[in-house]
């Protein structure tokens, strides 16, 4: 299995439209706070992360959104990150693929990907896990609490197939390695936990005071 160290990242936040975010929640959530709860967390996604990219001299990585919508993207705009036109892609493992096949069309030689609705990540973890990668190359994962892939770096940004959700962690460790690529796990903690189902929104409410005030104003 080979590593390399990488010298150029490319950090990718997937977005859809937030009107059609978070569908698992709809028994919990009116559209309004759904749309709403999805917008909050992309921003302190995108702040959290601009945040570890800027606080050291080093340059860690660059930032895109990758998107078809166009509330994510002027979002993305005004925060000053490169927007991925996503197309017809209508899902999380086809939205990844066009970012790093932007990505390797732009000379970059890793992806690192952080969905849009975590929880509370923190910028040291974020850091962490993308030197991580640059350090080694190869692939590294940060499984979700239900074993899918809530961070993911690969270099070449293309040398697999993405297959996200529950239990995707595993699909994308034997990808790697079938692959040629060393995988690694490295389960930071805030990085672990994203708002996607009625249990994990329940939790969030204790930790996240963000969120709980969101709902209490919509």
């Amino acid at each position: 299995m080979t590593t390399s160290p990488v010298q150029k990242c490319l950090v990718v936040v997937p977005m859809k439209d937030p009107t059609l975010s978070k569908t698992r929640l709809r028994g919990r959530l009116k559209d309004e706070q759904r749309k709403a709860l999805a917008q909050l967390l992309f921003k302190r996604t995108l702040k959290t992360l601009l945040q570890a990219r800027d606080s050291t001299q080093e340059a860690l990585f660059d930032l895109a959104v990758v998107t078809d919508s166009t509330d994510a993207a002027t979002i993305a705009a005004t925060h000053d990150v490169t927007v991925i036109e996503e197309g017809p892609a209508h899902s999380l493992s086809r939205a990844v693929d066009t970012a790093a096949q932007w990505a390797a069309r732009n000379g970059f030689d890793a992806i690192c990907m952080f969905p849009a609705d975590l929880a509370a990540p923190d910028p040291e973890d974020i850091r962490r896990f993308v030197r991580a990668g640059l350090k080694h190359g190869g692939g590294v994962l940060c499984p979700s609490t239900d074993m899918g892939t809530n961070a993911l770096f690969l270099s070449p940004p293309t040398a697999i197939p993405f297959s996200f959700g529950i239990n995707s962690a595993n699909s994308h460790m034997t990808a790697i390695e079938q692959a040629g690529l060393l995988p690694r796990l490295l389960p930071l903690e805030s990085l672990r936990f994203d708002i996607d189902t009625v249990d994990c929104l329940e939790k969030s409410l204790g930790q996240v005071p963000e969120v709980s005030n969101l709902l209490a104003q919509t």
